[in-house]
């Protein structure tokens, strides 16, 4: 399945594809090649009207997040339409002195 990962510090966003198997922790490993720093964001995604942080080692399914694509195509719709969105929010994890 696809997935689109906008990085809400920045705007950019990213399009991937993961397996139903894959923890969003490893997701998380894979979006490295795209930033570096991904382990410093809170990851969430818009769950039952509500941005919830993502529990990262579970997968996409377990957090709630529905591959819908199959409807998509079923209805004649675009399946980029069915790309769910994870939103990832940078943590200020810098600790002064």
């Amino acid at each position: 399945m696809k997935i689109r990962i906008t990085n809400m510090l920045t705007k950019n966003e990213d399009i991937i594809k993961v397996c139903q198997e894959e923890t969003v922790a490893q997701i998380r490993n894979r979006y490295m090649e795209y930033n570096l720093n991904s382990n410093s964001y809170t990851w969430k995604a818009l769950v039952n009207d509500e941005f919830v942080p993502l529990v990262l080692d579970k997968t996409l399914m377990e957090n709630g997040i529905l591959d819908e694509t199959e409807n998509f195509v079923r209805y004649g719709m675009d399946e980029d339409f069915a790309i769910p969105n994870l939103h990832i929010y940078y943590n200020d994890d810098l600790h002064h002195a």
